[in-house]
């Protein structure tokens, strides 16, 4: 027996959850002689008792197990157990770390240097540009970027680490046989290629509710901290910044308006302490000590600054989108006045169109 069919036979058991499996691995090294142990040596094992032990050697689901790895050798799945070389450091250091994940790409040493970026599913052009402007300088800085493959502000951290050219996991509430949200197919394809796609639920698991709570805890666990942009006050990326608090990593969030619902758990969390995050610095300032591969101190960006009419239009912007002709009317200038200018602000990076002629400021 591989240690793949152990673990797996391992899962199938009600009632042992992962410290129950460690405390079984600190007794056997090789987690695969379990098996070949008897009822009274596993329940004088932590948390074991009687009727566990026998529920290990005669309860295990023998077709859960072929099935998962008839899975895995049919397709480009596969699994990393906590008794691998391979599995991620960081993780296996939590108090309930999964002992296994499933996964679609391959973790590298490198994402020990990593960030959980995670936010609200219905997200504001503000928060995408946060977003943005937060993981392309993280990225920049050799700093994997974590989320939860979910809409809105998750889904926006995986792509914009994709786009500076950096890696990403996505962490998921149920197999990775499955898309969810369906949407996010190309994405996902996108970062098995640049990353890992990955999962603690078996094969088959739906993206049921009561599944994302408890991945919140692997999105937290692999990195060095979490970074929080828009949340309400019961949101799940709250849940996640306290489970990045429970195990010792470090907690950023972005503040927004104190009108703003989707900005009521990020004001909330920075209150109870939360590190606010104002730039890329003010992130890799806590990190940079905790880090596998330090960098060079990063150069802080200086803030843009115009004179004349290009500082009037940009000052006439804001982080929600802007028509054309509205901007016009409020700058008292011709549509082809502002667009002349706006073009010129965009060559420089201070500007961005969207769709629709409408526009928005950065930085």
């Amino acid at each position: 027996m591989d240690k793949k069919r152990a673990a797996l036979k391992l899962l199938s058991i009600n009632g042992l959850g992962p410290r129950r499996i460690l405390n079984l691995h600190s007794t056997f090294p090789q987690i695969e002689e379990v098996f070949n142990a008897s009822v009274k040596c596993l329940s004088e094992i932590q948390g074991i008792d009687y009727t566990l032990a026998n529920k290990i050697l005669n309860r295990c689901d023998g077709e859960f197990v072929d099935s998962q790895l008839s899975i895995m050798e049919k397709s480009p799945f596969d699994m990393v157990t906590i008794f691998d070389k391979g599995y991620p450091a960081r993780l296996r250091k939590i108090y309930d770390p999964p002992v296994i994940l499933f996964k679609q790409g391959n973790f590298k040493e490198s994402d020990e240097d990593a960030i959980a970026v995670v936010g609200t599913r219905k997200s504001t052009n503000y928060g995408k540009e946060v977003t943005e402007i937060l993981v392309k300088g993280l990225v920049e800085q050799n700093i994997t970027i974590i989320s939860g493959f979910a809409r809105g502000i998750d889904s926006e951290a995986h792509k914009a680490a994709l786009r500076a050219g950096g890696r990403t996991i996505a962490v998921l509430g149920n197999g990775i046989d499955r898309v969810y949200p369906p949407e996010n197919r190309r994405l996902r394809n996108q970062i098995v290629e640049k990353g890992v796609y990955c999962s603690e639920f078996p094969f088959g698991t739906k993206p049921d509710a009561v599944n994302f709570p408890r991945r919140n805890r692997i999105i937290s666990g692999l990195g060095l901290g979490v970074v929080v942009i828009e949340a309400g006050e019961k949101s799940g990326a709250i849940l996640t910044a306290y489970y990045s608090l429970d195990q010792n990593r470090e907690v950023f969030a972005v503040p927004g308006r104190i009108s703003d619902i989707k900005s009521k758990g990020t004001n909330r969390i920075i209150q109870k302490g939360a590190k606010l995050v104002g730039n890329v610095e003010d992130i890799l300032s806590e990190i940079e000590s905790n880090r596998k591969f330090p960098t060079v101190p990063h150069q802080i960006e200086i803030d843009f600054k115009f004179e004349g009419e290009e500082k009037k239009i940009y000052d006439a912007l804001s982080y929600e989108p802007i028509h054309i002709d509205e901007l016009s009317i409020k700058v008292a200038k011709t549509s082809y006045e502002v667009l002349s200018i706006l073009l010129s602000l965009e060559l420089k990076g201070a500007v961005r169109q969207l769709a629709g002629k409408m526009f928005t400021k950065i930085g």
